[in-house]
């Protein structure tokens, strides 16, 4: 292979183009960089609600379940107990840290399915996965609200080295042989191999992604660690993210060298505004659970309704019942619901149908195709022979068990059958407010994933659906 130098006649613009160009093709960081830009944006638009977070959380198996055993983990212990619902952690922890978590765990996840079958890449991808871990651990001790945010900042910081490795592994290759794995040389030998440092790569990958100000500026090379910070701030997460690298590259570079690692400490322990013992003792909890840095291979989604679906939906229903308690209103409400009969029944999807000008329209779903399919469930107020007037009509929860057998397809409608043609069952559960049916909630199962509602599953489904007309009291 022709070395970059020699190739890029433009420089710089010529490197940003073939990169561009073989991210294209690999598809794994574009489909990044918009989820990033998509979380970011539920985080700051003032619009959006819980709901909305819990949604885009939701529509991915593998990473509900993992932001809800992060948000179990020993930097949320304090926050109230257990959670078991994406909407509950964040009622509980905020929609921010649920979203930096989210970031995180997309990040890493994104990372470890695309990366290249090299030593040189899964080196690379375990520092920045440890020095994420690292920073976690130091945030923990420091009680930091909203930590989750410095272990974004903390992995986002590799994205320049990871995108050498991953795209470019012959320059990446001679970098090593330069620096000799010292981390501290990488931007000068870039420079001298790929005509661009580091830095540069990851500052300008932070202006096409539109990263928030925080993460952009962490992503560079700290110049000083002299100067002390408040822990969250722009300087301290920028120092946490340095730090947590270096610490990472001189674990896996000197096999833990500890002389090496104790003198690295000691020069960021005032920076960070935390003593060294809190420092090596975050490390060392790092290394425990790094599992010799081996990239684990995702769970694939379950198919139909979990062996555990009552006792799921019987902690739902004393969840819904607690947050209720304490204050939560109807959204919250209603989103908490939702995931926990969409989660506890292993449905394909939920949503629930709201009276609205003369027609039932969906508000509210998550699962797949959601968002995208609910603005093609809506049907006229008017009465008509199919099984949801049906069930609205008599007030009556009904379950479909086979959508295709003689006697149920004659009542499906026919907006049912274009807007949702892999539906193999489906459950509805009226929402009755004075006496009158306001709406229904809708969850099914595709085709050949289908299973039985068994009797105490539909009486926990039914408390839930009490609590949300308790919740709509209230709010009128």
């Amino acid at each position: 292979m022709t070395t970059l130098i020699s190739t890029f006649k433009n420089g710089k613009a010529d490197f940003f183009a073939l990169l561009a160009k073989r991210m294209s093709e690999k598809g794994d960081f574009p489909a990044l960089s918009k989820s990033v830009q998509h979380l970011d944006e539920l985080m700051h638009d003032e619009d959006n609600n819980i709901s909305d977070i819990t949604s885009a959380i939701l529509n991915d198996f593998t990473l509900t379940q993992k932001v809800i055993r992060l948000a179990n983990s020993a930097m949320y212990s304090g926050m109230g107990g257990e959670i078991t619902t994406i909407t509950h952690a964040a009622v509980v922890l905020g929609m921010d840290a649920i979203s930096h978590i989210a970031l995180g765990i997309r990040f890493v996840d994104t990372l470890s399915a695309s990366a290249p079958d090299s030593e040189a890449a899964r080196v690379e991808l375990a520092k920045a996965i440890l020095a994420g871990d690292i920073a976690r651990n130091v945030v923990t001790k420091l009680n930091m609200v909203n930590g989750e945010e410095a272990v974004v900042c903390t992995l986002m910081h590799h994205l320049g080295r990871l995108m050498l490795v991953f795209y470019f592994p012959e320059e990446w290759s001679r970098i090593q042989e330069i620096t000799g794995g010292d981390h501290t040389r990488e931007n000068d030998a870039a420079l001298e191999i790929v005509g661009i440092t580091i830095d540069e790569i990851s500052q300008e990958i932070a202006k096409n992604w539109r990263l928030p100000k925080k993460i952009s500026n962490s992503m560079a090379s700290a110049i000083t660690f002299d100067e002390t910070s408040i822990p969250g701030s722009a300087d301290w997460l920028k120092v946490m993210a340095n730090f947590a690298g270096g610490a990472a590259s001189i674990i896996v570079r000197n096999n833990n060298s500890k002389e090496d690692l104790k003198n690295f400490i000691s020069h960021f322990g005032g920076s960070l505004l935390i003593s060294d013992e809190d420092i090596t003792e975050s490390i060392g909890l790092a290394q425990s659970a790094a599992q010799e840095y081996a990239i684990k291979s995702e769970m694939e989604k379950p198919v139909g309704k979990p062996d555990d679906s009552r006792e799921r939906l019987a902690i739902g229903v004393h969840e819904v019942s607690a947050a209720l308690a304490q204050g939560m209103d109807f959204n919250g409400a209603l989103s908490m619901i939702l995931e926990t009969i969409f989660t506890g029944m292993g449905f394909n999807r939920v949503a629930t149908f709201f009276r609205d000008a003369g027609a039932f329209k969906a508000r509210v779903g998550f699962g797949n195709m959601m968002p995208e399919v609910l603005p093609k469930l809506i049907f006229s107020e008017a009465y008509a022979a199919d099984v949801f007037h049906l069930s609205l009509t008599n007030k009556a929860d009904v379950f479909i068990q086979d959508v295709t057998s003689s006697k149920a397809a004659s009542s499906m409608p026919a907006w049912f059958k274009e807007a949702l043609p892999d539906v193999g069952a489906f459950i509805l559960l009226p929402l009755v407010f004075n006496g009158r049916a306001v709406g229904l909630i809708y969850a099914d199962w595709q085709t050949g994933a289908s299973g039985l509602v068994e009797p105490s599953e539909l009486s926990s489904m039914g408390m839930l659906r009490d609590h949300l007309m308790k919740a709509l009291a209230k709010r009128k």
